[in-house]
């Protein structure tokens, strides 16, 4: 197998599984990203109670080997500063990095949403601090995101 045809393999196996952790949840829609944003995708969390889109963006990458989150967190130092190259995103924006030779999946901030004193700000992340990527995990990126638009939206109010 060439470079090429195990990089698109990759790809589409690290799709296939984003797509099967994010489909166990009903409220979540993907989409492919208009080329251009650096990003592969936008989740959208549908809620009937938000007159606003809530989405965030995702990055996604692959390896074909197995490895540890310290490991990943290395490998993923090139996509990091990828990223930092890029505008600055106004939304949360989050990394799946998916192995293939052992179906893990971790999960990292790239525009981590920030509550608390001062109204909702977004922490530009330098470095990947990868996590397991699990339902809980899941679960709470989704909240976090929420979070985050409730109070972008009580600011957009005041």
């Amino acid at each position: 197998m060439t470079n090429k045809e195990l990089n698109q393999l990759i790809g589409e196996r690290s799709r296939a599984m984003m797509t099967i952790i994010l489909t166990r949840r009903t409220d979540l829609t993907i989409r492919d990203t208009k080329q251009g944003t650096g990003l592969d995708h936008h989740i959208y969390i549908e809620r009937e109670d938000k007159p606003m889109r809530l989405a965030f963006g995702l990055l996604l990458r692959g390896v074909a080997s197995a490895t540890t989150i310290a490991k990943a967190n290395t490998i993923l130092r090139p996509t990091m500063g990828q990223f930092q190259g890029m505008r600055k995103f106004t939304y949360p924006v989050c990394l799946f990095f998916f192995t293939m030779a052992d179906d893990k999946g971790y999960f990292s901030w790239l525009a981590e949403p920030i509550l608390g004193e001062g109204g909702p700000k977004l922490l530009h992340r330098e470095k990947a601090d990868c996590v397991d990527l699990t339902n809980e995990k899941l679960e709470e990126v989704v909240e976090r995101v929420v979070a985050w638009y409730d109070e972008v939206e009580l600011l957009l109010m005041a």
